[in-house]
């Protein structure tokens, strides 16, 4: 079934273009792309649903990119202030939450200005989004074996252990400014100060 604007009531329209700065136009296409991974017609995804899609499947890290989509980072963050770990993310993604993860994706120079470091697509948010990868616990830090089994994910065989090892101890040593053994965001970001990471995490469909 194709996107149409009657599929979306008016309200809802006009807060998914005010929350994500996309247009009636692309919200339509991406609520295509949403009904035709819903193939049950449910309304809402499952982590199932995602493994239609073919550049997941094939990413090595494809897991854990779905594992963010179910997040709710506002779970992910009280997660980060208890000890207690046994919290999970939901099952099901909603066209709301889908949407407004969608927009993390969509390139920082395209956004109508909304807010700057707050902007939902804002260099910050894109790191947050890969930091979550990495923070496979939720607890709100990266440890050293969090960043091996990441490491792991993306090169398989192809590095030696030791390799890997001695990868993810230089990345703890040379940034882990409070010397707790562990990242956190702020450290995070400081890691990641020369990366593009504006290029990595666009989607060039969503400008």
């Amino acid at each position: 079934m194709g996107a149409s604007y009657s599929t979306i009531p008016p309200e809802d329209m006009r807060n998914y273009v005010r929350d994500t700065g996309f247009t009636q136009e692309k919200v339509n296409l991406l609520k295509a792309r949403f009904d035709s991974l819903d193939k049950d017609s449910k309304g809402y995804l499952s982590r199932t649903d995602f493994l239609a899609i073919p550049e997941l499947v094939l990413n090595p890290v494809g897991d854990r990119i779905i594992d963010v989509f179910f997040q709710n980072p506002e779970e992910h963050h009280q997660r980060s202030m208890s000890s207690d770990q046994s919290a999970s993310a939901s099952d099901q993604l909603s066209f709301g939450n889908f949407i407004r993860k969608m927009v993390t994706f969509r390139p920082v120079s395209k956004l109508p200005t909304m807010g700057g470091v707050n902007e939902p697509n804002s260099r910050r948010a894109k790191l947050a989004f890969a930091f979550r990868m990495y923070d496979l616990n939720g607890d709100g830090s990266i440890s050293r074996d969090e960043i091996l089994a990441v490491l792991d994910m993306m090169v398989g065989d192809d590095v030696s252990d030791e390799q890997l090892n001695a990868i993810a101890q230089r990345a703890i040593l040379e940034v882990d400014e409070d010397a707790d053994g562990e990242l956190s965001f702020e450290e995070y970001v400081k890691v990641m100060e020369r990366v593009d990471v504006e290029q990595k995490l666009s989607i060039k469909f969503l400008d």
